[in-house]
This record gives structure tokens, sequence and C-alpha cells, in this order.
């Protein structure tokens, strides 16, 4: 459920809030007494744009003040209606010579105001025009026989059209009847999982806490139906759908939508959910869209554009475009705007790329995947790999035994994801080039982080990668094709631990696989990479394990492991590190399939 704590305000919290708006915005002015937002920037021969309602819906519609969008805001308290003496003050706050649109949502308290404000300012000699929006399928035919529709983020879509529609100097009739038309092709229906929580009220009754309900409005009003349990988000996509396209419910089918219509496509956040969660919502609906209604939208707006407070849901709107004024509406949209509140401001351009092809099949690894010039014999490359994996492999049950008491007890289990993903891409002769050292390096660097995961696999990659990007270097400098020999794999080797110790703090004492795997690479070098060096380098290896039984964790969960737990491994002379045994029975793996 959404959080029922707020702030307090000393002062009334909707005028601290349209303060706070005109600070951070100094092309607007505010009306303090009248609550009314309008912007500083004088058009006097261009029709104006009026609208607003009860607060707690931002940031409509004060945030929609703007070039392209509207012009002037009133300000209701939250989820109540402007008086009728506010809305004259905001009609009066702006003179137009080509006079104002006043655009009104549907409930009966704005209408009544808004309709009554326009009628005073008519009779005064002001020039004005009304559309009441109406695009909550929720309300069916019967129960809004005498009401109408509610508004809901629809409206948004409305704003956006007439604004564009004035700023291109457009007369008063034929900005209204853009806004007009838009209004009468959209629909919208919202689902939420809780209702939101008003500041300074009394907590109204939640949804239980395994409720949703279809259809809310954006004042906690009741919707169609709650459902138990809560479905998830692709079953309550289909229902939403289900209400918004109906072609044979007399109560719901207020719009037609055809194949061959521009529809576009709006995802609203009612406030409360995170962007993670709407974006994932959005590919659902289009997902839907697309499979069952075989409809492509030619525009996508996704955000927060008229919020229910802090209500935990989301509306689908659909306009058909095509209806409602074809190519010039979809113009009106791409038109820009200076309106803070409207973040959808991709350029009209950006949708004529593609149609929602923008989820890519295609393999890219081998888009930036250039041979080496360091070569190996892929029958060779293969035994070695097969040789440590089946040696980590062995390795598993007395890896896990550790790890039970000095990790997480998944250590062995990760590695033997690793040697498995190895084995079976070896197996299935797929995945890892292993006529190219660089590249086969490459291949087994993304195989262990997909296979592994977590924090070994993490470093294992970067290791492999490391030394990868060492042979490259080596290859390089030579010029020309290269075996892979012990040599070269003991400069590389340095150079890819040089490259670890960037990414973890561990080192040589502090009982992590750091203990094996220095040694082996400090040893090998030093050797010059000769065959004894390589012997001595896996013994190095295998020192290190036994080393790490008497040293103290400074890392990790064995960090906080007790002396109690430690003891039943005094009969093989204490605990060693489970990521130091595994390396080096990878070591030892790989040395013996190459000295053979």
């Amino acid at each position: 459920m959404p959080s029922s704590k707020h702030l307090g305000y000393s002062d009334d919290l909707v005028l601290t809030f349209l303060r706070g708006l005109v600070s951070s915005n100094p092309s607007l002015k505010l009306l303090e007494q009248e609550r009314v937002i309008f912007s500083a920037i004088e058009q006097d021969q261009k029709v104006l744009l009026l609208s607003g309602g009860g607060s707690g819906h931002e940031p409509a519609h004060a945030g929609y003040i703007g070039d392209g969008m509207l012009d002037i805001a009133v300000a209701g308290s939250i989820f109540a209606s402007p008086s009728t003496k506010q809305i004259v003050a905001g009609i009066r706050s702006k003179p137009s010579k080509a006079g104002i649109l006043v655009i009104v949502k549907n409930y009966t308290g704005d209408v009544m105001h808004f309709g009554l404000a326009a009628e005073r300012a008519k009779a005064s000699g002001i020039d004005v025009e009304v559309v009441i929006v109406g695009d909550d399928v929720a309300v069916g035919r019967t129960k809004g026989a005498l009401v109408g529709r509610r508004a809901l983020a629809g409206t948004v879509l409305v704003h956006k059209a007439a604004g564009a529609e004035a700023a291109l100097g457009s007369d008063l009739k034929q900005v209204t009847a853009i806004a007009q038309s838009v209004s009468d092709n959209l629909v919208t229906i919202g689902a939420s999982l809780d209702h939101c929580s008003v500041p300074g009220r009394e907590i109204e009754q939640f949804l239980l806490p395994n409720e949703i309900e279809i259809g809310m409005g954006i004042h906690n009003e009741p919707g169609i139906k709650r459902v138990s349990p809560v479905p998830n988000a692709a079953a309550v996509v289909n229902t939403l759908l289900r209400y918004l396209l109906s072609s044979t419910d007399p109560e719901r089918s207020y719009v037609p939508f055809l194949q061959a219509d521009d529809v576009v496509l709006l995802i609203n956040n009612l406030g409360g959910l995170s962007i993670l969660e709407i974006s994932a919502i959005t590919h659902i609906v289009i997902s839907q869209l697309r499979e069952t209604y075989k409809i492509e939208p030619v525009r996508t707006y996704v955000g927060t554009f008229m919020t229910s407070l802090n209500a935990p849901g989301f509306s689908v709107t659909l306009l058909n475009a095509t209806k409602a004024g074809g190519a010039h509406i979809l113009d009106l949209l791409d038109a820009e705007t200076t309106a803070p509140g409207w973040t959808a401001k991709l350029p009209g351009g950006t949708w004529a790329i593609s149609k929602y092809s923008q989820i890519v099949v295609e393999d890219v690894k081998n888009r930036f995947r250039s041979p080496s010039h360091v070569k190996t014999d892929p029958a060779t490359f293969a035994k070695i790999l097969e040789s440590g994996c089946h040696a980590v492999l062995k390795k598993v049950p007395d890896i896990t035994r550790y790890d039970t008491v000095a990790g997480d007890g998944d250590c062995g289990e990760t590695l033997e994801s690793g040697a498995n993903a190895i084995l079976t891409a070896l197996k299935e002769q797929k995945e890892i080039n292993l006529s190219d050292g660089v590249l086969a390096l490459n291949d087994l660097a993304e195989l262990v982080e997909s296979s592994m995961g977590g924090t070994s696999g993490g470093i294992y990659s970067i290791y492999i990668s490391a030394l990868a990007q060492g042979l490259r270097k080596i290859g390089d400098e030579n010029g020309q094709a290269v075996d892979l020999s012990l040599p070269i794999l003991a400069k590389a080797s340095q150079f890819a631990l040089t490259a670890l110790y960037k990414y973890t703090k561990a080192r040589v004492g502090d009982r992590t696989l750091i203990d094996t795997l220095a040694p082996f690479v400090e040893v090998l070098a030093s050797g010059s990479g000769t065959v004894e060096a390589l012997k001595l380098a896996v013994y190095s290896a295998a020192e290190g394990v036994e080393k790490t039984k008497k040293l103290e964790a400074k890392l990790g969960r064995a960090s906080y492991v007790g002396k109690e737990e430690l003891a039943q491994f005094d009969a093989e002379g204490g605990l060693p590190d489970p990521g130091a045994v595994g390396v080096a029975a990878l070591l030892e793996g790989f040395v013996e399939a190459y000295i053979k």
C-alpha cells in the first residue's frame, strides 16, 4: 500500500506548492489569493488555453504551462474544484484579442464552476469556448448517461494538441475544434493496487493487501471491480485493453479502432509506481496491442502525466489519431513545447525511424570482434580446458563443505556451473573460438560471467578478459602471427593480475583466491615461462591454499566465522579459503594436461 505518512506544512500545501513552482520557473507568475498560475510571456494575439481543477494530480495542470500547451492554470484544493471566482480571475489574468479556450475535466464541480466562469467572462465581452474532456471507459454508458465519462490522463493529450494548434496562430474556432476532436476520440482506463493517501486527512480505507481495483478514478473513486488475488501485470493489461478496445460491449465501446488507424498510446503513472515498473508495463501493453489487436502505436508517451497523489497504479490511454484529424494531430503532438510537465519531448522525425523494431535480435557479438596475431592449437586448447574443468568438478564437494562454514555455501555450486558451461560449449563445439588465443579467452570470459554470476564470476571474467587484452597487446607488438607459448602466457598473466588489482582490494595474505592466483602468476613470470617454472608455479599455488588455513579472513563472510566453527577443521590443518581451493584445482588441471 502507499505510505500514509506525510510531512506537516504550516501553510496551505497547494499554495506552498504553487509558490515553489514559480520560484523555480521565471516564465511563470502567480496570483496568490486566487491560486492562479499563468505564463509571464505576453501573447495577446494568440488563442490562450486555460485549464485546472483540484490539486493532487501534478504535474497537471500547472506543469503544462508553456509555449505550445497551456497558458493559465487554476488550482483548487486537493481533489476539489477551484471556485468560480478563482477561474474568472484566471481568465482575466492574461488578456488576448484571440480569445480563450477553457479545457475542463468532466467532474460535476469542475464543469459547474468552469462553465459558470466562462459564461461570466462571455458576459463581460471576453471570447471564450469550453471543451469538456471525459475519457474514462470505466464509466459505462448506463451509469454515465447523465454525467458522462470521468476525465483521466487523456486530458493531457487535449492540452498538447490544442496548445500546439494555438501556437500556429489558429483562431479560437479552429483550436476548439482540435481540442474537441481529440477529446471525442480518447479512451482511458486505470488500475491501482491501492487508494492514495491525502496529506492532512484521515486515512481512508485501503484495498486489501491482495486486491487490485480495475477502473479506479483519480480521486479514489470506485472502479469496475476489485480482483483478488492480484493478477500478474500481463493479466491486468489484458483486462484493461479489453475495456478500451471492446467493439461488442455497448457499455464500453466509445471509440472504434481499426488496424489501419494511427493510434497514440499514453502510459501514465498514477504516482506510486517505479520507473522500472512503468517501463515494463509499457512493453506489455505494446506487445498485447500488436499480438492481440494488430495495433502498432505510432506514438508512445510514457511517464507521470496525471497523478492521483501517490497511488500505486497506472492508466492506459489510446487516441485514434486518424479519426481525430489524421497526420495533423500527430504533428501537433510532435510540436515542441516548453511545458516542463510534458516529458515526451522526442522530435517528430524520431518516430519515422521505425515502428517498434528497436528490439535487436541480431548477434552483435562479432561486430567489434577482430582476430589477433596469437594463434593456438584447437585440440590442445580444448584438452587443457577440459582437464581444468574436470579438476574443479572433483573438488566441488570439498569447496562446498568449506564454503558452508567460511562463506555463503555457494562457491562450489558457482564453480560447478562455470565448469559445466565450458565443458558443454566444448562438447557442442560452439561459443569458443579455439584457434585464436585472444578470441578464445574473450569467449571464455563471457561464458564464465553468464554461467557463474556473482562476485566470483566477475573476478574470473575480469582476469580472463585482461589476459586476452595482454595477449592481444603482445601479438600486436610482434606484428605477425605467433603461437601461444609459455613465455607469452607468463607476460600476459602478469598484465592480467595487475588489471585485476584495479577492481579488488584483495592481496596475498587476505585469505582469498588471490593467495593462490598471485603466487602462480609471479613464479611463472620470474621463471620466464619455462616448463620448470610452470611446475613450480603450480606448487606455489597449492602452497598458497595451505597458507590460507592459517590466515585470518579480512573480507567477506569468512571474517565473521567463530573459533568454534573453525575447530572442526583442526584435523585438516585448518579451514582453507574455498575460492583459493577452486583456483588451485583449475590451475593444476590446466598444467597437468599441458605437460602430458
